[in-house]
């Protein structure tokens, strides 16, 4: 008997295994910082209603990239 669907993949992404954890931080800032900007230029064309819903996205992403930003720089303390 043959499938009618054929599996689906078991990971899409992966992570290089090599990736540091400051990396990751680093990383992680930047696809944020890039979904925020995504998400301001989508709302341009849009009614207010909905420009409102993509606004509130693009601040919680900007609430998370400030919490990533600040775990980047506990991994570095500024000398006192």
């Amino acid at each position: 008997m043959t499938k009618a669907l054929p599996d689906p993949p078991a990971d899409c992404l992966t992570v290089n295994e090599q990736l540091s954890f400051e990396d990751a931080q680093l990383y992680i800032a930047q696809l944020i910082h890039s979904a925020a900007a995504t998400a301001l230029d989508c709302g341009d064309n849009l009614q207010p209603h909905d420009r409102a819903k993509i606004h509130a996205v693009w601040h919680l992403l900007e609430m998370a990239k400030t919490v990533i930003d600040r775990s980047i720089d506990c991994m570095h303390p500024r000398p006192s």
